[in-house]
C-alpha cells in the first residue's frame, strides 16, 4: 500500500518536513507561499499483519500556508485495522512578523498552528489569519497559537482564528484538548490579545466559544463527564468567562457583550441536568453560579448598571432561580439547600442589595426592589420548615426589609 506525498514552495528559506512512519495509505499535502515558513507532519498507521485493507487513506493532513514565518505540525497516529481515518487541516494567513519579546514569551511565528490526534475517525481544523503586527506596532508581538489534541474516537475541533493587532504585544491563544469520543469543540476568534482554553473528557461533549472585540478576552471551558454542553460567547473588552461542568447532561450558556468592561461568569456544575444562563453587559458585572444538585435552573442577567454582582449556590433537587439586574451598585447573593426552592429577584436602580437563603424543601422567595430609590436592602431566610414564602417589594428611597421563617 501507498503512502502519497506532495509539497509544493514558493519563497525563500522554507521547510517542509514529512514522516509517515509505518503507514498505510497515508495522504499528506503540504503547500508554502512566502518565506521562513516551516511545516511537519508524522502520520503513523501500524496495523497488524493480515489486517483488512484500507479503501480510503487512514491518515488525512493537509496543510497551507501564505505569507512569512509561519509554522504548522500536524502529528496524528492510528492503530487500528479496522474502518476511520485520521483527518486534519490548517490554513494560515500571515501578514506580518512576530518576534519573541524581551520577555522570553513564545512563539516567535507570526501564526503557529499544531494539531496531534490519538485515534480514528477524528477531525481537527485549524484556520488562522489576520495581520498580528499591524502599525503601530512594534513587531514584538508573541504570534497567534492555536493548537488541538484529542486522543480516543469521533472527536471533532475547528478553531478559527482572525487576529487584527490593537496593542504592542498582540498574541491570540487557542488550546483545545479532548480525551474520550465524539466530543465537539468549535472555537470562533476575532481580535488580539485573546485566549481560550478548552479540556473535555468523557463521551459527547459539547464546546462552543465565540470571541470577538478590540482585545482582552479570555475564556476557560472544563468538562468532565458525558453529554455536557457549554457556549460562551463574548462580544467586548476585558471579559472572562470559567465554566466547569461534570457529571451529565449539565448545560451552561454565558453571554457578555456590548460594553462591557471587567465583566467576570463563573459557573461549576456538578451532577446531572443543571442548566445555567448568564448574560452581562456594561461594567464592572460579576456572576457566579454553583449547582451541584439534579434538575437546578439558574437564570441571571445583568445589564445597564454598574458594579452588579450576583452569586448562587443550588444544592438538591429541581431548585430554580432568576436573578435580573438592571442600575447601580447592586448584589443579590441566593444560596438553595434542598429540594423544589424557588428564588426570583428583581432589581432596578441605585445602591440596592438582596440576600435570600433557603433550606429543606418547597420554599419561594420573591423579591422586587424597583423604583428611583435608594439603599434599599432586603433579607430573606427561610430555614428547616417546608411550605414558607416570602415576598418583598420595595420602592422609594431608605428601605430595608428582613424576613426569617
Amino acid at each position: 500500500m501507498a503512502n502519497d506525498s506532495l509539497i509544493s514552495q514558493i519563497g525563500g528559506l522554507n521547510t517542509a518536513t514529512v514522516d509517515q512512519t509505518g503507514g498505510v495509505e497515508g495522504n499528506s499535502d503540504i503547500s508554502q507561499d512566502g518565506n521562513d515558513n516551516l511545516a511537519e507532519v508524522t502520520q503513523t498507521e501500524n496495523p497488524l499483519p493480515g489486517s483488512v485493507s484500507f479503501s480510503t487513506p487512514s491518515n488525512v493532513a493537509q496543510i497551507s500556508q501564505i505569507g512569512d514565518n509561519t509554522r504548522a505540525r500536524i502529528e496524528q497516529n492510528s492503530t487500528d485495522p479496522g474502518e476511520g481515518s485520521n483527518v486534519a487541516s490548517i490554513s494560515q494567513n500571515s501578514n506580518g512578523t512576530a518576534q519573541v519579546p524581551p520577555d522570553g514569551i513564545p512563539s516567535g511565528f507570526t501564526l503557529n498552528g499544531r494539531i496531534v490526534q490519538n485515534g480514528v475517525e477524528n477531525i481537527s481544523t485549524i484556520t488562522q489569519s489576520g495581520n498580528p503586527n499591524q502599525p503601530p506596532n512594534d513587531g514584538l508581538g508573541s504570534g497567534v497559537t492555536a493548537r488541538n489534541d484529542q486522543t480516543g474516537n469521533a472527536n471533532v475541533s475547528d478553531i478559527t482564528q482572525n487576529v487584527f493587532a490593537q496593542d504592542a504585544n498582540p498574541f491570540s491563544d487557542v488550546n483545545v484538548a479532548q480525551t474520550g469520543d465524539e466530543n465537539l469543540s468549535t472555537v470562533r476568534q476575532r481580535g488580539s490579545a485573546a485566549l481560550v482554553n478548552v479540556t473535555q473528557n468523557g463521551v459527547g461533549n459539547i464546546s462552543d466559544v465565540r470571541q470577538a472585540a478590540a482585545s482582552e478576552m479570555t475564556a476557560d471551558v472544563i468538562q468532565n463527564g458525558d453529554d455536557n454542553e457549554s457556549i460562551v460567547d463574548q462580544v467586548a473588552r476585558t471579559v472572562t468567562a470559567t465554566v466547569n461542568q461534570s457529571g451529565t447532561s449539565q448545560f451552561s450558556e454565558v453571554t457578555q457583550g456590548a460594553q462591557s468592561r471587567e465583566s467576570t461568569a463563573t459557573v461549576i456544575q456538578s451532577n446531572d441536568n443543571n442548566s445555567s444562563f448568564i448574560t452581562q453587559t456594561n461594567t464592572s458585572s460579576m456572576a457566579m453560579v454553583t449547582q451541584s444538585g439534579v434538575d437546578g435552573l439558574s437564570t441571571i442577567t445583568q445589564s445597564d448598571g454598574r458594579d452588579a454582582s450576583a452569586t448562587l449556590l443550588q444544592s438538591g433537587l429541581g431548585n430554580e432561580n432568576i436573578i435580573s439586574q438592571s442600575g447601580d451598585d447592586q448584589m443579590a447573593m441566593v444560596t438553595q439547600d434542598g429540594d423544589m426552592n424557588l428564588s426570583t429577584i428583581m432589581q432596578s436602580d441605585d445602591n440596592q442589595m438582596a440576600t435570600v437563603l433557603q433550606s429543606s424543601n418547597n420554599n419561594t422567595s420573591s423579591i422586587t426592589q424597583s423604583g428611583l430609590g435608594a439603599g434599599n436592602t432586603a433579607m430573606v431566610s427561610q430555614v428547616v420548615t417546608s411550605g414558607n414564602t416570602s415576598t418583598i417589594t420595595q420602592s422609594g428611597t431608605g428601605n430595608s426589609a428582613t424576613v426569617s421563617q
